[in-house]
C-alpha cells in the first residue's frame, strides 16, 4: 500500500512537471512573438530564421489540449480498470499517439513527455511482450523527437531563435531553467521505474511465499484427508464387526437354546420338539440373511459363493444379457488360487471396466483378457466405444487405483489407436497385480 502511494505521488509529480515544461515552452514562444511584433523587429527576426512561424495561439492550445486528454485517459484507466485485453492495447496506443501529437505541437522542442507515457504504460500493462514494445517505441520517440534531429524535415523555428531575442543574461536563465526541468523529469522517471520494478519484485516474492504456504497447507490437508479416510474405514470396519458380532451372538444364542429345548422335549413331546426345531431353523436363516447383508459391503457375494474364475464368468454372462454387449472373455492365466483381497481387486477391476465401457464409452464390443507371467497377473480390457476426449480420473478409476496401490499393483488407461485392425478403437484399461503365492500352489 505504501509503495503504491509513493508511485502515485511520483506519477502526479511527473504530470505536474511536464505541464510546467509545456507551459514554459508555450509561454516563451507566444510572449517572444508578441514582443518581437511590438518592438517592430519582425522583419529582422523572419530574415534570421527564414521561416514563417505558426499563429502564436496554436502551440499552447494544441499542446496543452492534447496533454489534458492524455491526463484524462491516464487517470481513467486507474478509476475504471479495463479487463478486455484488445481494448487495453487500444487505450495504450491512444496514449502513444497523444504523446506524438504533443511533441509535434511543441515543434519538437521537448520529447520528455515520452518518459511520462512510458512510465504510465509499463505500470499499467503486465504483459512483458507489450512492455517491451512500449519501451522500444517510446524510447525511440524520446531519443529522436528532438528539433536538432528532425530539423531538416520540419519547417519549425528553433527554440534558440526565440531565446536570441533576449539579452545573454536572460537567455542563460531560460536555458538553465529548461535544463533543470528536463533533468528533473528524467530523475523522476528513473525513480519511478526503480520503485515500480522493486515493488513488483517484492510482490513476486510475496506471491511465491504465499504459494509455498498454500502448497504446505495442501500437503497438510492431503495428509489430513488420508488420515480421515483411514479413520473412516476403521470406524466402518468396527461398525460392521460389531453388527456381525451382535447378529451372530443373538442368532447363535437363540439356536443353542432352541436346540437344547428341542432335545429335551424330543422323547416326551415329539410334536412340540418339532416346532422348536422349525423355529431354530428359521432363526438360523434370518441370522444368515443379516450376516450376508452386513458383509456385502466388504466382499462381493459372487466371490462368497464361487471361485474367482466362476465369479468372473458369471458376472460377464449376466452383463452380456443385461446390456446386449458382445464380450470376448479370455482367461489365459490358468488356475488362480489367490487371497481374498486379491480376488476382490481383480473382480472389481473387471466390473468397473465393463461398466465404464458401456456407460461412458457407449461400447457394444468389449474384450477382457486375463494373463499371468510368474507372480504377475495382468487384466486387459479394451472396447470399441467413443473413448475419452479429456482424460480425467473419476471416482471409479481413482478407487480402482487406490485398491491396487494397497496391493502393490499398477493401473494404466487411455484411448486406443483409431487405426487398430481388431476393431477395438475406444478405451483401454490395463492392470498388473503381483500376487502372493499360497502354500501348495
Amino acid at each position: 500500500m505504501k509503495t503504491e502511494r509513493n508511485l502515485t505521488n511520483l506519477a502526479v509529480a511527473m504530470f505536474a512537471l511536464n505541464l510546467s515544461i509545456l507551459s514554459f515552452y508555450s509561454l516563451i514562444c507566444v510572449t517572444t512573438t508578441f514582443r518581437i511584433c511590438d518592438s517592430l523587429r519582425a522583419h529582422d527576426f523572419l530574415t534570421s530564421v527564414r521561416q514563417i512561424p505558426r499563429y502564436p495561439w496554436q502551440m499552447p492550445v494544441q499542446s496543452l489540449g492534447l496533454y489534458a486528454v492524455l491526463f484524462g485517459v491516464s487517470f481513467f484507466k486507474i478509476f475504471r480498470p479495463i479487463e478486455y485485453f484488445p481494448l487495453r492495447v487500444f487505450v495504450c496506443a491512444a496514449e502513444i499517439a497523444l504523446c506524438a501529437g504533443i511533441i509535434v505541437s511543441l515543434n519538437f522542442y521537448y520529447s520528455g513527455v515520452a518518459l511520462l507515457v512510458l512510465a504510465d504504460l509499463v505500470h499499467y500493462m503486465r504483459s512483458n511482450r507489450m512492455r517491451l514494445c512500449f519501451i522500444v517505441i517510446l524510447s525511440l520517440m524520446f531519443a529522436f523527437g528532438r528539433y536538432e534531429i528532425v530539423e531538416q524535415f520540419t519547417k519549425s523555428i528553433a527554440f534558440d531563435a526565440y531565446l536570441g531575442y533576449y539579452n545573454p543574461m536572460i537567455q542563460s536563465c531560460f536555458t538553465g531553467l529548461e535544463s533543470l526541468m528536463v533533468c528533473l523529469n528524467i530523475i523522476l522517471f528513473v525513480l519511478y521505474m526503480i520503485l515500480l520494478f522493486t515493488s513488483q519484485k517484492e510482490e513476486n516474492a510475496r506471491i511465491r511465499k504465499l504459494n509455498e504456504q498454500l502448497n504446505q497447507a495442501n500437503d497438510q490437508l492431503r495428509d489430513y484427508a488420508v488420515n480421515m479416510e483411514r479413520m473412516t474405514q476403521m470406524r466402518e470396519r468396527n461398525r460392521l464387526a460389531r453388527e456381525i458380532h451382535d447378529t451372530l451372538g443373538h442368532t447363535l444364542t437363540g439356536i443353542i437354546m432352541g436346540a437344547d429345548a428341542g432335545l429335551a422335549l424330543m422323547d416326551v413331546a415329539p410334536e412340540e420338539s418339532r416346532k422348536r426345531i422349525q423355529v431354530v431353523a428359521q432363526s438360523a436363516r434370518d441370522g444368515l440373511t443379516d450376516v450376508r447383508r452386513s458383509i456385502k459391503a466388504l466382499r462381493p457375494d459372487a466371490l462368497e459363493r464361487s471361485s474367482l474364475a466362476e465369479a468372473l464368468e458369471g458376472m460377464i454372462g449376466n452383463f452380456r444379457l443385461t446390456t446386449s454387449a458382445q464380450i470376448a472373455y479370455d482367461q489365459e492365466a490358468g488356475k488362480l488360487n489367490l487371497d481374498s483381497d486379491e480376488e476382490d481387486a481383480l473382480y472389481r477391476v473387471v466390473q468397473e471396466g465393463l461398466t465404464n465401457a458401456v456407460r461412458h464409452g457407449r461400447a457394444d464390443r468389449i474384450s477382457v483378457r486375463v494373463t499371468r507371467t510368474g507372480d504377475l497377473v495382468t487384466v486387459s480390457i479394451r472396447d470399441n466405444g467413443t473413448g475419452c476426449a479429456k482424460l480425467e480420473e473419476g471416482f471409479g478409476l481413482r478407487h480402482m487405483r487406490e485398491r491396487l496401490n494397497m496391493l502393490g499393483g499398477t493401473l494404466s488407461y487411455g484411448n486406443l489407436d483409431s487405426d487398430a485392425q481388431d476393431g477395438y478403437t475406444g478405451f483401454f484399461i490395463t492392470v498388473g497385480l503381483p500376487i502372493r503365492n499360497k502354500k501348495g500352489e
